[in-house]
């Protein structure tokens, strides 16, 4: 399982863990007990819609009062959450004598579930094990006699995992930096891209003010000039996040549903949707709350009410 090519120690973390001491630089994976996990079924495509989704899906599962980070991968037909806090994790590591520098990447037990089939025994009394497809702590005492446990090490480690730590030994490394680097690069082209159909419009334009001035000589004072240029320029921006709004709307528009009416002005919008069941209503209000606008119940069966601003 391991494609990363890293030589670093995988360490497992669970709160039984024994204190270590020195200070090389490693990377972690940490047990169901630093992790809440859950499994969904939504009606998107692409990683980054789920990650947006994340603290609605995992919002009733989650305490009070503390700041989540969360890790989406998709397993088959499901996503899977994951929601940690790495404040308590920090704090946890340096409680065994381990730095925050020290660690390079953290991962997740059940990125690699398949992995723990045959259970890792973490101590005297406690065992890791997928059950269902999960990874859970299990007393040891449950586990038959005859159990044969196998060694963790580097060969758990996942293709993929957060970056945690700062420091020894460079968390960044060369594929990381490279992987950065390709991207700032796309950046740069698609911003002097845009820069450029940029500087087309705005010549079309000019040439546009320069013929009514032609036209109409009262219009050559610059303040006319100025007032037409902003103009045309508001209704182009106005225009351009109205259809962001609709193309985000059309998300929403799951199999069976029926959009029932939609207003929109300068200011604001309200669409209503006729879902075909309950399950149906359930997504559109996740995915309308991942978008940040307001969801509520209409008069009808099944009829909700999506507003938001523009």
């Amino acid at each position: 399982m391991n494609f990363t090519g890293s030589s670093k120690r995988l360490l497992l973390v669970h709160k039984a863990m024994q204190p270590l001491e020195g200070n090389e630089a490693f990377n972690i994976m940490l047990t169901p007990q630093f992790y809440t996990i859950k499994r969904e079924e939504l009606p998107v495509q692409y990683l980054y819609q789920a990650k947006r989704l994340a603290p609605s899906v995992m919002e009733n599962l989650l305490s009070e009062g503390k700041i989540y980070d969360y890790y989406v991968f998709k397993e088959e037909d499901e996503w899977i959450f994951i929601a940690y806090n790495s404040e308590e994790i920090s704090k946890f590591l340096q409680s065994k004598g381990i730095e925050v520098e020290q660690v390079s990447k953290l991962f997740f037990a059940q990125q690699v579930a398949e992995m723990f089939f045959k259970p890792v025994l973490l101590n005297d009394n406690e065992a890791l094990v997928a059950e269902q497809g999960t990874v859970v702590m299990v007393p040891k005492i449950l586990m038959q006699e005859e159990t044969g446990y196998q060694r963790f090490d580097e060969t758990f480690t996942p293709k993929n995992g957060v970056s945690f730590g700062a420091g020894i030994s460079s968390v960044i490394g060369r594929k990381e930096t490279w992987i950065l680097s390709t991207i700032f690069v796309l950046f740069a082209l698609m911003f002097a891209t845009e820069g450029l159909r940029y500087k087309q419009v705005i010549t079309t334009m000019q040439e546009t003010v320069a013929t009514l001035l032609v036209d109409h000589p009262a219009l050559q004072s610059q303040y006319a000039r100025e007032n037409i240029s902003k103009k045309y320029r508001k209704i182009d921006q106005e225009e351009r996040h109205k259809r962001e709004i609709l193309k985000d709307l059309s998300h929403l528009v799951l199999p069976g549903v029926e959009v029932e009416s939609l207003l929109m002005d300068s200011k604001r919008f309200v669409t209503e949707l006729k879902c075909p069941d309950e399950k149906t209503v359930t997504r559109i209000k996740a995915l309308a709350k991942g978008k940040q606008y307001k969801f509520s119940r209409s008069g009808g069966e099944n009829v909700v009410k999506v507003e938001g601003t523009l």
